[in-house]
């Protein structure tokens, strides 16, 4: 069934959930039905039937089984979300289920001709008003109560005891009830003239209070009516009132048109409700189920996050850790020369001390990357950051043997993003392609870097190697998280690289290269074209 935006992932018990206008049709529409049979079986209430001995045992057999599973899904119900309205309305139907064991047993012709359980011609119609009347109770005080908040968080154990107790309680009364109506017969006053006959005026004077009560417990649904149950509830009222209305109005008799009549209105709809019940429980714990899911899976999501950050901080980290430590190495052997050369020691005290920064620098862009923070966004120039990527990497670069070819457009429209992120593309970029270049043992190794303008209100960043290239089966999935190329790559640097475009609003794709190696490239939209947006 369709929901309505009111009951959302929170909602796990049928009190909560919002009855749609689907729902509600269909609860009309089996009211109407009610109201047409009603109106049908009206001017034939009296009239006598053949007598079914089978009729009432297997009747409240079928009722019995009904209302004691549909007890025990209020009861799990409330275990769920503990509300004094659904106990109430548990134990009521636990009250229905119990109540007619001793009322079938008692039934005339139904075991013995007189009834068993030693009862007179009265017990069965006293049994019979117990039980309609703790029906409509327990609606009334559910429909009372159903508003009222439960404070405080209730232990398990607590709920268990509770519905422990309810059940302690309804047992006892249906026990005590039974034997009013049995051993304390002759206490209560006449309704049957015989087994099958009654006395109109007394058995419409009992009922009279009964009728009542469904009215009070019918209003007091309608006023609070809002969830499904509110709905099916109101319809097990009004099936209890028409069976009264013609099993003790309209018929003063047993086994006549009204008697079977009224017996099928009441056992119908409490099947129709049962059947509710469970599509719908059914229905609320596919959506738990689906809650549950999409909750670890947010959960598994935090904790990839979470170990993605830390494996990327290792990941950038690394680089100016290792190239201090070069440095390092280097001052200390240039303080061992005779004479020191002080020089080449500042030179690499200095480049130590950069290096330092830019460790810096990465856990900033870390932490820009991951919060989602937007406040050190500022007008860029990608030519210019490019450049300056660039001759961080003039030392490695002649050092391996590469040629560095740059085609940066001057003047380039700016973009508006995080220098130090869209720095950190350019190094992951850039290291990528010098290292993927170590393969080469024979031939040229070029890195080619370019911007440009890429259409109208975009601009584009080039970076191509002569490396081996890019495995075509790994090529649609290389900025996947933890998909590498290089035997001991972590396999993050790339899925970074495409979050913090992706996050700029740009994209960043990879290509293979006309005659080897590989084509990175990624797109950003100018300060113009975020402004029109």
């Amino acid at each position: 069934m369709a929901y309505s935006k009111a009951t959302d992932a929170s909602v796990v018990v049928l009190s909560d959930l919002t009855a749609t206008s689907r729902q509600r049709r269909l609860v009309w529409t089996v009211a109407a039905l009610q109201l047409v049979a009603f109106t049908i079986v009206v001017p034939f209430a009296d009239i006598p039937w053949r007598r079914l001995d089978a009729f009432i045992p297997t009747l409240e057999g079928i009722m019995f089984v009904n209302d004691l599973i549909t007890a025990f899904l209020l009861f799990t119900q409330y275990t769920m979300r503990p509300s004094y309205a659904i106990l109430i309305l548990a134990s009521g139907y636990l009250f229905t289920a119990l109540i007619v064991i001793p009322h079938a047993l008692s039934f005339p012709f139904a075991f013995a001709p007189d009834g068993l359980l030693g009862g007179r011609p009265q017990t069965t119609a006293w049994l019979y008003n117990f039980w309609h009347v703790g029906s409509p109770a327990a609606i009334l005080a559910y429909a009372c109560l159903k508003n009222a908040n439960q404070s405080g968080t209730v232990k398990q154990a607590s709920t268990t005891a509770k519905i422990l107790y309810s059940v302690v309680i309804v047992v006892s009364l249906v026990f005590g009830l039974t034997l009013l109506a049995t051993a304390g017969e002759r206490f209560l006053p006449v309704i049957f003239i015989d087994q099958i006959h009654a006395d109109p005026i007394k058995l419409k004077m009992l009922n009279t209070p009964v009728l009542l009560l469904d009215a009070f417990a019918f209003l007091a649904l309608w006023v609070r009516r809002r969830s499904v149950l509110d709905y099916w509830l109101m319809l097990v009222v009004c099936a209890l009132s028409a069976e009264a209305i013609l099993s003790a109005f309209l018929s003063s008799q047993r086994f006549s048109v009204g008697f079977y009549a009224g017996r099928f209105f009441s056992l119908g709809t409490s099947v129709f409700v049962l059947v509710l019940l469970l599509t719908e429980m059914t229905t609320l714990s596919r959506r738990l189920a689906r809650t549950t899911v999409a909750l670890e899976r947010e959960r598994d999501n935090k904790l990839m996050n979470l170990e993605a950050m830390a494996a990327s901080i290792a990941h950038e980290v690394r680089q100016p850790l290792a190239a201090i430590a070069l440095k390092g190495s280097a001052a200390l052997r240039f303080l061992g020369w005779t004479p020191p050369e002080v020089e080449k020691v500042r030179s690499a005290l200095n480049d130590m001390v950069d290096q330092s920064h830019r460790a810096s620098q990465v856990f900033a862009n870390i932490r820009a990357l991951f919060g989602r923070a937007d406040k050190e966004h500022e007008l860029i120039d990608v030519s210019e950051i490019t450049l300056g990527v660039l001759r961080t990497f003039n030392g490695e670069l002649k050092d391996r043997s590469i040629m560095a070819r740059t085609e940066l457009t001057p003047k380039l429209p700016p973009v508006m993003g995080h220098r130090g992120q869209l720095e950190e593309v350019l190094l992951n970029l850039i290291r990528n392609a010098i290292e993927a270049m170590d393969a080469i043992k024979d031939g040229s190794r070029v890195l080619q870097v370019s911007t440009k303008h890429h259409g109208r209100d975009e601009i584009v960043v080039v970076v191509e190697d002569s490396g081996p290239g890019i495995d075509p089966k790994k090529l649609d999935r290389i900025f996947e998280a933890y998909v590498s190329t290089k035997p001991q790559g972590m396999g993050l640097g790339l899925a970074i690289c495409r979050l913090i475009i992706d996050r700029h609003g740009g994209q960043l794709s990879v290509s293979a290269g006309a005659k080897r190696g590989a084509v990175f490239q990624f797109i950003l939209p100018t300060k113009a074209a975020t402004d029109s947006v």
